[in-house]
């Protein structure tokens, strides 16, 4: 048994780690803090689930076009699949509390697996934001015949694009064999992270920060297209509730873009600090992580809060349904902004 630390940093085998016992200390009940907001957060999940799906088949006056519901389960399901792997991959060990099993257990494909699930609910949450800026565009563009065209790009490209990328960008990691390593200073001894080995992690950084920015100021541009469009269209109109509506739809723009912006922020300054500040990179991996929870949890409670469905009065029944959350943003008949909750 060896009590030298190998090049690539891995702990299998050191007898420091191997006998490494952790008091509960600040340090391990970090990480037990996310569950404090993400188990709240996953039952708005399944509330804006149960209420959408309650509110189509009684034929409530407000729901959520399909298009803009599905792409918006997606994001849920993703972000809730990279917080685990990501939990299991850097929160978890960070704390101390499996040090000492990852030090008797030898580098395996299990912890690589544990590697792509997170890159993949990672990958899969970047998609969302970019893909549903997509549909609310061709519901701009074509307010007459957006059903059709979005039914078209859902079955064309959005479900094969947020199947496809997750899985290609990942593939690069299967060769690699996952580690445990000591994380460095500020972080004390015995906090850990399971790690793809140096060359694997500079690869998936330059994936992850052309992906990210390449969906980011794809959405972005969309968005702020849109947000003009609507903007000149509704104060073409003198009518006060379409000012008001008008209103409405650029905070709510406003706030769903926050949801992308922050983690965008964070992770990029993580990557880049990585790439070219290596000592530095552990001091600023919190930021990694506080903008990666504040994206899980920010668009179910903006969601739930704002949305007319889940804010307002029960709606009476009626065979009519009207559509909101960028949905039929276009009224049919006037062209001119219906809808006050814009998401994304």
């Amino acid at each position: 048994m060896t009590t030298a630390t190998p090049l690539n940093g891995s702990i299998h085998g050191i007898l420091e780690y191997i006998n490494y016992s952790e008091y509960i200390t600040w340090t391990t009940m970090q990480a037990f803090i996310p569950f404090i907001y993400i188990i709240p957060t996953s039952i708005i999940m399944v509330v804006i689930y149960v209420k959408h799906q309650r509110a189509k088949l009684l034929m409530n006056t407000v729901y959520m076009d399909p298009n803009i519901f599905t792409l918006i389960m997606f994001y849920f399901f993703f972000n809730s699949l990279f917080f685990t792997g990501d939990y299991m991959r850097l929160n978890l060990p960070s704390s101390g509390l499996v040090t000492s099993l990852c030090a008797k257990t030898k580098p395996n494909r299990w912890y690589t697996l544990i590697i792509i699930f997170a890159y993949s609910g990672d990958y899969g949450t970047i998609s969302c934001p970019f893909l549903t800026s997509l549909i609310r565009l061709v519901m701009i563009l074509s307010p007459h015949n957006h059903g059709k065209y979005c039914k078209l790009l859902m079955r064309w490209f959005i479900y094969p694009f947020i199947v496809a990328i997750p899985v290609t960008l990942t593939l690069r990691n299967i060769p690699a064999t996952g580690y445990c390593r000591q994380l460095d200073p500020p972080f004390h001894f015995g906090a850990i992270l399971i790690s793809e080995g140096e060359y694997y992690v500079k690869i998936n950084v330059f994936i992850h920060l052309f992906f990210s920015y390449f969906t980011f100021i794809s959405h972005t541009l969309m968005s702020a297209f849109m947000f003009f469009k609507i903007r000149k269209s509704s104060y073409n109109n003198s009518s006060t509730r379409t000012k008001e509506l008008s209103r409405k739809a650029e905070l709510s723009l406003t706030l769903g873009m926050a949801s992308c912006i922050v983690p965008f922020i964070t992770n990029s300054i993580v990557s880049f600090t990585f790439l070219f500040d290596r000592p530095m990179w552990a001091h600023l991996l919190f930021l990694r992580i506080l903008g990666n929870d504040y994206e899980t949890i920010m668009l179910p409670w903006v969601l739930f809060l704002t949305h007319p469905l889940f804010r307002g009065k029960k709606k009476q029944m009626t065979t009519t349904p009207t559509y909101l959350g960028t949905s039929n943003i276009w009224n049919s008949n006037t062209n001119t902004p219906r809808s006050s909750s814009q998401m994304f």
